[in-house]
C-alpha cells in the first residue's frame, strides 16, 4: 500500500506593496468620511471661528498677522496635528487592528509609512477648511496681498502637519500616554529652548517656521545666520523623515500579540 503524499504548505503570498498602500489608504480615508469625524471637525471649526472673532483688536492688519502666525500655524496647527497622529498610531496597535492588518503580507516599516502619507494627506484635507476661516478673518483684517499671504501661511501649515504627524507617530508608538511626552516636548524643547535667542532656538521646529514665515511675509530682515527658505524647508523635513523611521523602528521591534497599554 502506498503511504500518502506529503503535503506541502501552499506557498506565501508575495507582499504587493502597491495594493498594501491602497488598502491602508481605503481604510484610513474611511474613517475620515464617518459622521463622528466630521461632526468633531464643525465642533472644531466653530470653536475656531469663535476665537479669530474674538483676536486681537486694534494694532492694524500686521498685529493680527503676526497673532495669526503665533497662534495658529506654530501652536494650534502642530497641536492638532500630534494628537491625530498619535491616536492614529495607537489605534494600529490595538488587538484587533493587529489582528486584521499584520496578518497580511506587509512589512511593519512599510505599513508606518504607508499609514503616515495617507493619514497626513487626509489631516492636510481637514486643516484646509480650518485655513479657510483663517483666511477669512485674514482678509476681513484688509491684510495687503492676501492671496501671497494665504500661500505663505499654507506653506508653514503643510510643513508642521508633516513634520507632527511623524512626532506623534513616534509617541504613539512608544506609548499610551503620548500626551506626557507631547507635553514635556511642547515645554522643554517649543516653549523653553525655542525662546532662547541664540542659535540653540533652532531645535525648536515651531521657531524654525515662524522665522520662516516673518521672512516670507517680510515681518523681518533674514538674519544672517538664517538657513533661509530651502535650508529650513530642509531641517522640517529631515526632522519629519528621522521621527517617522524612529517610529517604523519601534512599531516593528514591539511584541503587538495582544492589548497592551504602554
Amino acid at each position: 500500500m502506498n503511504a500518502p503524499a506529503a503535503v506541502s504548505p501552499p506557498p506565501r503570498l508575495a507582499p504587493d506593496l502597491g495594493h498594501a498602500f491602497g488598502g491602508v489608504w481605503r481604510l484610513t480615508f474611511c474613517r475620515f468620511r464617518l459622521p463622528g469625524h466630521w461632526l468633531t471637525v464643525v465642533i472644531g471649526l466653530a470653536v475656531l471661528t469663535l476665537l479669530f472673532a474674538g483676536g486681537p483688536r486694534g494694532g492694524g492688519p500686521g498685529q493680527f498677522l503676526d497673532w495669526t502666525m503665533g497662534f495658529y500655524v506654530t501652536f494650534l496647527v502642530p497641536a492638532l496635528a500630534f494628537m491625530a497622529a498619535a491616536g492614529a498610531m495607537r489605534d494600529e496597535m490595538k488587538s484587533g487592528t493587529v489582528d486584521y492588518v499584520l496578518t497580511r503580507p506587509v512589512p511593519r516599516p512599510a505599513f508606518v509609512v504607508f499609514k503616515f502619507i495617507a493619514h497626513t494627506v487626509c489631516t492636510q484635507l481637514d486643516l484646509l477648511l480650518a485655513f479657510g476661516v483663517v483666511i477669512f478673518f485674514t482678509a476681513m483684517h484688509e491684510v495687503p496681498g492676501i492671496a501671497a499671504v494665504a500661500l505663505k501661511l499654507l506653506f508653514g501649515q503643510v510643513l508642521l502637519v508633516a513634520a507632527f504627524s511623524a512626532f506623534g507617530f513616534l509617541c504613539g508608538a512608544i506609548t499610551s500616554r503620548y500626551v506626557v511626552i507631547g507635553l514635556a516636548y511642547a515645554g522643554i524643547v517649543e516653549a523653553g529652548v525655542g525662546q532662547i535667542p541664540t542659535q540653540l532656538s533652532r531645535l525648536s521646529m515651531t521657531h524654525q517656521v515662524r522665522e520662516l514665515l516673518a521672512i516670507l511675509l517680510h515681518r523681518v530682515a533674514p538674519h544672517a545666520t538664517s538657513p533661509g527658505v530651502m535650508g529650513t524647508t530642509g531641517i522640517l523635513l529631515a526632522f519629519t523623515a528621522i521621527t517617522l523611521l524612529a517610529a517604523a523602528a519601534i512599531f516593528t521591534l514591539r511584541e503587538l500579540s495582544g492589548p497592551s497599554d504602554t
